[in-house]
């Protein structure tokens, strides 16, 4: 994942936000614990995401409790009992990474390969112990790596096509170890949710991937997206397709029998998604001056 599923903090209640900024600083100690504060670098919001929805469902209870974080020892942050759920999301983490980072010594731009290069050895210790520990992830994510690749080599590839693989993935990740309708739910939501992700991250790429010649399931159709009639296009069928994938994900997320962090959840999928997708829209429209109402000399 990359950035996109977040909370949207001015619309969260101050305790949801403590919650949610307490699995975040959980699943950061977990990293460091299981592999090495070199690990911790590589967590994002995006996992948090995964760790709240898997505890949200989870049968167990999940308490907090307040300790110094290592960084900085005069702030006191939430900390989360549920290392079970913790350790299997800190290894998704790893696996993920270490396929980007694979993904990036092939077709990355100069920088990121030289970035790739440098964390490969580092990353690569680490997958195999993730790997060990969580083989189901690593199938899952491998898989993806391989059905993405075949996909993105077709040129007539479409974007559901595209995007299929890695929201297979994330739906996986998210409900293994559940069972029944718990377990169908998690994966249409992980899957929704990643097929979001994806389609956003093309439709941010575009105007890149076309000076670049990467691929991009939109490229053929909006090749031209310097042209107004296109640009205007290309954003409408963008948003459309966004909104009928985040209308599919609260469906998603009203399925899965939550017992706890329904709210956090509940932003992050209706208002973090969209003011992710709209941040990265934006910079297709038209820059309009800001209306000057008086001046004082």
């Amino acid at each position: 994942m990359l950035g996109y599923v977040k909370a949207f903090k001015p619309d969260m209640k101050i305790r949801d936000f403590e919650l949610y900024q307490g699995v975040y600083c959980s699943l950061c100690r977990a990293l460091g614990r299981n592999y090495s504060p070199i690990a911790q670098l590589f967590l994002s919001y995006d996992f948090a995401f995964a760790a709240i929805l898997r505890l949200s469902a989870a049968e167990n209870g999940c308490t907090f409790s307040r300790k110094r974080c290592p960084y900085n020892p005069a702030k006191k942050c939430s900390v989360c009992s549920s290392k079970q759920e913790l350790d299997y999301c800190s290894h998704a983490v790893i696996i993920l990474t270490y396929y980007k980072i694979v993904d990036n010594l092939h077709d990355a731009g100069l920088k990121s390969k030289i970035i790739a290069c440098m964390l490969y050895p580092i990353v690569r210790l680490m997958h195999k112990k993730a790997a060990r520990l969580a083989p189901e992830a690593e199938k899952a994510v491998a898989e993806a790596m391989a059905l993405q690749a075949k996909a993105e080599a077709d040129p007539s590839c479409c974007i559901d096509a595209a995007a299929h693989p890695s929201a297979d993935a994330l739906g996986k990740i998210i409900s293994f170890g559940f069972d029944g309708n718990k377990k169908e739910s998690l994966y249409s939501l992980g899957y929704m949710v990643g097929r979001y992700v994806y389609i956003l991250d093309a439709a941010d790429d575009l105007r890149s991937d076309l000076k670049s010649g990467n691929f991009n399931p939109f490229r053929a159709e909006y090749s031209d997206i310097d042209n107004e009639k296109c640009r205007n296009a290309f954003i409408k069928r963008a948003r459309e397709m966004l909104n009928l994938t985040q209308s599919s994900a609260l469906e998603a997320l009203d399925s899965v029998e939550k017992k706890r962090f329904e709210d956090i959840l509940e932003n992050i999928v209706l208002d973090g998604l969209t003011n992710s997708s709209e941040n990265a829209l934006k910079k297709y429209l038209p820059h309009t001056k800001k209306k000057t109402y008086f001046t004082v000399d």
